[in-house]
């Protein structure tokens, strides 16, 4: 009998909530901070922002060719956990945006890329389409 692999459910940050805790999810958005020390970067797209987990798919080598620059459009897949106690934020720089944060909420990735050629307003665009899709057939399902 043959496994079949949990598939990861497209989601913006702006959706991130505790509700996808455990879930497996696929996330984008701008490299805002990247701190060596814990293997965690902090991604975000507006003002939602998202805690990444990457010490399991970034070596020493390939983190210094693309997360040196700030900006970057990451992708990234892996689980979503809640905390029961707050995470430490990273400190920004003075010039970096004001985003908003989870403090509960941090995605164990299991893969990170960067996604130079990714439109982060089509990927918006299409998962919102996707979620609204989802709620109106929930809606109609509802009605019946």
């Amino acid at each position: 009998m043959s496994q079949q692999v949990e598939s990861a459910v497209p989601t913006r940050l702006a959706s991130i909530s505790s509700r996808f805790a455990s879930r497996k999810l696929r996330v984008a958005g701008w490299l805002l901070h990247d701190d060596a020390a814990s293997a965690t970067i902090m991604i975000y797209d507006g003002e939602d922002a998202l805690l990444v987990d990457i010490s399991l798919c970034v070596t020493g080598y390939r983190r210094a060719l693309w997360l040196r620059e700030s900006k970057t459009a990451v992708m990234a897949l892996g689980y979503l956990e809640a905390s029961r106690e707050d995470l430490p934020l990273p400190v920004l720089h003075s010039h970096a945006p004001l985003v908003n944060v989870n403090p509960h909420l941090i995605l164990r990735a299991i893969v990170v890329e960067d996604a130079k050629d990714l439109d982060m307003a089509l990927w918006n665009r299409a998962i919102r389409a996707r979620e609204d899709a989802a709620s109106h057939k929930t809606a109609s399902a509802d009605e019946s």
